[in-house]
């Protein structure tokens, strides 16, 4: 990737964080409040083409150590250049300086909706998968209820089985006793 507007690598026409006016786009329209403040480094997105450490900067992060270069993931912000502490999670202190220029204000603008579409969105998928995860639970009650349903109706119908053979062979032995007793009776005649 080519330099974009004045990079040397030297850390030569760069802005500085903290003299960066955000929330704003070169016009001077104010946009909704966006990441990165000049206090907190923006969120970052690999790029092949702009990492590693930058050894040639003379820039140094609260660590000292030498920047790290990274690209912002964040609103009007997405797609710049940086440079940031190489470190990562809580170690990582909010030095960082921009590389490119704030983009134009029709980009901005631009970003900052695809941005408002993104999260609306995530807030739709997650109220999705919300009611997915309830149907799925509402499914799986309803299919142990016809389960149990299932097994007491096997055990009234193993039940029924066994006393309906219990009273044919009750009825087959008073009716053998029955045709014994005939069969004494006459012949006692």
């Amino acid at each position: 990737m080519a330099p974009r507007n004045g990079y040397t690598g030297e850390g030569g026409s760069s802005v500085i964080s903290r003299d960066l006016s955000h929330g704003s786009v070169e016009s001077g329209e104010s946009l909704q409040p966006v990441q990165p403040t000049a206090d907190v480094p923006p969120e970052e997105i690999p790029d092949p083409e702009f990492l590693g450490i930058d050894t040639s900067s003379p820039h140094r992060c609260h660590h000292e150590m030498r920047p790290a270069r990274k690209v912002a993931f964040v609103y009007a912000a997405t797609g710049r250049r940086f440079l940031g502490c190489p470190l990562s999670g809580p170690d990582r202190c909010s030095w960082f300086m921009w590389i490119d220029e704030a983009w134009g204000p029709v980009l901005s603008r631009s970003l900052i909706q695809l941005w408002d579409q993104a999260l609306l969105d995530y807030g739709r998928a997650a109220r999705l998968q919300t009611k997915k995860k309830e149907m799925e639970q509402a499914y799986l009650e309803l299919w142990t209820e016809r389960s149990n349903m299932e097994i007491e109706n096997q055990q009234v119908v193993n039940k029924l089985k066994t006393i309906i053979l219990h009273t044919e062979i009750k009825m087959s032995r008073r009716l053998a006793k029955d045709h014994c007793q005939h069969i004494v009776y006459c012949f006692q005649l």
